[in-house]
């Protein structure tokens, strides 16, 4: 290792470790501020930066924490996980984790069960609205296809579209603790799942009925048309089942889930 690099590790170890700073003979001492104080600002930067970043991305878990419980949260979170990432946005993405593993083991985090799935909820709403965009599948798409066709057809999802499980009532909390006019909501349990996806300019999410979650997983899998529909046979009867996949293949393009279709040569 030559002299610069030498140089530049020491640096960083200052920069993401409180406790390295030891001598500090390298750092000019002719400045307006004493070598510690010179470090230790661009210290405070590094970490303040981040802290920042986390706060835009988790508005709704610094609400439910407060601000003093969040700036501990962050420092743990910065001090466990440093950004190795070129971009700051992808920096928050093991913090839903990081808080799922804090909950049982510390007392400031005692019954807060629901938080890693709010932690999970803001960071898959900020994943849609950064997500690539793509030409859409349309309507009119959908009238070109011939109907022998349709059993064999795949789907494509646009990439801003993710599907989540919760236990709880995790976007009434977030609606509640990011309004304007923040109210009073209670976590509870409600098992539900839910879409989310980007729609036009607008991160948008919704809750699934049954007959949809079961239809919408088997698109996931890749199934083609004929499968999702075979997929509802334990839901409704035979002759329901392929207007209610139309209808519910219908309302996911116009709602800009599909991106595009796979059919067979």
């Amino acid at each position: 290792m030559n002299q610069l690099s030498k140089l530049q590790h020491t640096f960083q170890d200052c920069v993401l470790k409180s406790d390295a700073h030891g001598v500090n003979t390298w750092v000019s001492a002719s400045g307006r501020a004493v070598p510690e104080i010179q470090l230790s600002i661009y210290s405070y930067a590094y970490s303040a930066r981040l802290k920042e970043v986390l706060a835009n991305d988790f508005p709704a878990v610094l609400m439910a924490l407060g601000e003093d419980q969040f700036n501990q949260l962050t420092d743990d979170y910065i001090e466990a996980h440093p950004s190795h990432y070129f971009s700051l946005r992808d920096f928050g993405c093991q913090l839903p984790e990081f808080i799922a593993k804090l909950i049982p083991d510390q007392e400031n985090y005692k019954n807060m069960y629901w938080l890693h799935e709010l932690a999970m909820f803001e960071w898959m709403l900020g994943q849609a609205f950064d997500a690539t965009d793509t030409k859409l599948f349309t309507e009119q798409n959908m009238a070109t296809i011939p109907p022998e066709s349709w059993p064999e057809l795949k789907f494509n999802l646009h990439p801003s579209v993710f599907r989540l499980d919760f236990k709880w009532n995790t976007p009434e909390l977030w609606k509640a603790l990011t309004s304007d006019h923040p109210g009073h909501v209670s976590a509870m349990k409600d098992t539900r799942s839910w879409l989310i996806w980007r729609h036009q300019l607008t991160t948008r999410f919704r809750s699934l009925q049954s007959d949809e979650q079961l239809a919408f997983d088997k698109l996931l899998e890749g199934a083609s048309f004929n499968e999702i529909c075979e997929s509802l046979t334990i839901l409704m009867s035979e002759d329901e089942i392929p207007l209610r996949v139309a209808t519910l293949l219908k309302g996911w393009i116009t709602h800009e889930l599909i991106s595009g279709i796979q059919q067979n040569s």
